[in-house]
């Protein structure tokens, strides 16, 4: 197995983990689907069948699910069952991967963060520094579920969203300078509103939160 990802037959690829430096590695991915059996859908995290197989190098952050890999053609995978071990060995992982396309909308949100430490004036007087905007990007969505609006405190005229921090390609926790009621512009569906990011809205399955970003619960008002 050594051999082959030394071969011309693996590619340079790059794995990444939430929260860890990406790592150059190589890794021989398969080319041919096993059609018998399918993915879940990249808004529905789980586990599945074979779809994809990669052939990686031992390293401790494929062990489990929770990373992507990007080949040298610009493709992201991701993986969709627990990588296998042959043997107990730890001379290599074999992976079930799944191709992710970026299918979800994400919205570029700007959050007022005030300023840190003093500053002076024209005149000499210290004053406190003056904030600025923080630009993340987070993937948005409506519920209707009576429990949720109720734990957010929405009226009638309040949409409530569950969001994830960052892109499917690039997930994230929670930004610094975000709190608990920071709030950003948002346009949806062509009009204006406020979104409010009310609570953490944590996964039960860790692992889903370190593949797909940290979940939290907003309320977007119109005017």
């Amino acid at each position: 197995m050594q051999d082959v990802l030394a071969s011309n037959l693996a590619r340079p690829a790059t794995l990444t983990r939430f929260g860890a430096a990406p790592q150059e590695v190589r890794a021989l991915i398969a080319e041919e689907e096993d059609r018998s059996t399918a993915a879940p859908d990249v808004h529905e995290p789980g586990v599945s069948s074979r779809t994809h197989t990669a052939l990686l190098p031992f390293l401790d952050a494929a062990r489990t699910v929770g990373w992507t890999l990007t080949d040298d053609r610009g493709r992201v995978f991701v993986p969709v069952a627990l990588p296998l071990n042959p043997g107990g060995r730890d001379f290599c992982l074999v992976a079930r991967v799944a191709p992710l396309v970026e299918r979800t909308r994400v919205h570029d949100l700007a959050f007022s963060v005030p300023g840190t430490g003093m500053t002076r004036d024209s005149l000499g007087n210290p004053r406190p520094a003056p904030g600025g905007a923080l630009a993340v990007q987070a993937r948005l969505n409506a519920t209707t579920d009576p429990k949720l609006r109720d734990t957010v405190g929405a009226d009638n005229a309040d949409l409530v969203l569950i969001g994830r921090w960052g892109s499917l390609t690039a997930p994230t926790s929670r930004p610094d300078g975000v709190r608990w009621g920071s709030q950003s512009p948002l346009v949806i569906d062509g009009q204006t509103g406020t979104l409010t990011v009310q609570l953490a809205y944590p996964d039960e399955d860790t692992a889903t939160e370190a593949q797909f970003g940290q979940r939290f619960l907003a309320l977007w008002r119109t005017p």
